[in-house]
């Protein structure tokens, strides 16, 4: 009897399915983080991620530090066009032309990204780029604990301040957490040129939890208006090196009234060579001045002298007179206030009128002896006329 040859047919067949099954898994399975060519592959893809702070607060802006690697297997130069960061749903980030990676190479990227919700968040990094006629796109995902406990929050207070003066930037810090925060060191600067802070350091050693401490740094303006504070904390907290930034909008302005001083009632009279100056130095704004002097400046022509008036209430008023030597012809002279005001020393001047000298008149006709219609030689007359009359009565 001859052997059937069906085993054969049944093992053939089970061959070439075994087959089929296995192209069909190689052609759906995906290659991750590489692009595929006709003669050469390239092997591109975020190789590490990393959190600052490691475990970030709900709402509060953390930083992603990515790293991207054309692996040494790889047989060409990678174009990198884009890294796209979605969490929460939406786009948060996006960087661009992040240049060229030959194989073996990297490239690190920091990325800032803000998590709404705490709990586990999983946030997408997807790669795009191309290498020779091959398309790079990758989808690398990276999961953080996201904290509900609230971490230091910042706030910053001025006070309103005469342009020019010190004025105090209090920059308060609340630890809202369940646990103290330790070595914490606060700076406090700014990028606009119209603000100088004379220290920008503070340092203490503890804040408990629930503890509020607010941390003074003198600061000058040139000018007053809004201005950004950047704030950096940087703390210990569970044995961990935290640290917080935060760029904050604040207004330096000055009082609404502030002390200033003008002349008022000025008068001048002059005797020969002498000047008298009166005059009433007037606040006309609702602050105290302090230190105001008043003084004629000295020229050619003039001697200097100086008053002090001292200090005027808002609103007040203070009256003076002063007197100075004229040493040659002038029509004017120059005065100068100066006093202080939050602070600050202002100063104007101001050229005030000297009055013509006036000069003796001659009588007209005989310029000899005064005549008799001058007082003195009358009353002399009369003296000389009523002596004589005595004089004939007593006669008679």
């Amino acid at each position: 009897m001859v052997p059937t040859r069906q085993p054969q047919y049944l093992s053939v067949v089970s061959f070439v399915s075994v087959v089929v099954l296995i192209a069909a898994v190689l052609i759906t399975t995906p290659l991750a983080a590489s692009a595929q060519s006709s003669n050469q592959s390239v092997a591109v893809g975020v190789s590490n991620v990393t959190a600052n702070p490691q475990t970030p607060t709900a709402t509060e802006p953390f930083s992603l530090r990515v790293t991207i690697t054309n692996y040494e297997g790889s047989g060409q130069t990678a174009t990198l066009n884009q890294l796209v960061v979605s969490a929460d749903g939406k786009q948060q980030y996006v960087a661009d032309d992040l240049g060229r990676l030959t194989p073996g190479s990297q490239t690190t990227v920091t990325i800032p990204v803000t998590l709404n919700q705490p709990g586990q968040r999983t946030i997408a990094l997807e790669l795009y780029g191309s290498s020779g006629d091959s398309l790079i796109n990758t989808r690398t995902p990276y999961t953080v604990d996201v904290q509900e406990t609230q971490r230091p929050s910042l706030s910053v207070s001025v006070p309103d301040a005469v342009t020019g003066a010190s004025r105090e930037v209090n920059v308060t810090v609340a630890n809202g957490g369940d646990a103290s925060i330790q070595n914490v060191v606060l700076r406090a600067d700014s990028p606009a040129d119209a603000v100088s802070f004379d220290e920008t350091t503070r340092v203490r050693g503890r804040i408990a939890a629930g503890e509020t401490r607010t941390f003074t740094f003198p600061a000058r303006t040139t000018v007053a208006g809004s201005y950004p504070i950047d704030l950096s904390l940087t703390y210990t907290e569970n044995g961990a090196r935290q640290t917080a930034n935060e760029t904050l909008s604040v207004r330096f302005a000055e009082p609404a009234n502030p002390g200033r001083v003008i002349l008022s009632n000025v008068e001048t009279t002059r005797r020969g060579r002498t000047l008298e100056l009166s005059a009433t130095a007037s606040n006309v704004g609702g602050d105290e001045v302090g230190g105001v002097v008043v003084s004629v400046n000295g020229t050619d022509a003039v001697q200097p002298q100086t008053y002090f008036v001292g200090s005027i209430d808002g609103s007040g008023f203070s009256s003076f007179s002063l007197q100075t030597r004229l040493t040659g012809n002038v029509s004017d002279v120059p005065v100068e206030v100066r006093y202080v005001t939050g602070g600050v020393e202002r100063s104007f001047t101001t050229e005030v009128s000297v009055p013509v000298a006036s000069v003796p008149t001659t009588p007209s006709g005989n310029t000899g002896a005064p005549s008799l219609g001058t007082p003195v030689y009358l009353v002399i007359a009369l003296s000389i006329a009523a002596l004589g009359g005595v004089i004939y009565k007593r006669r008679s």
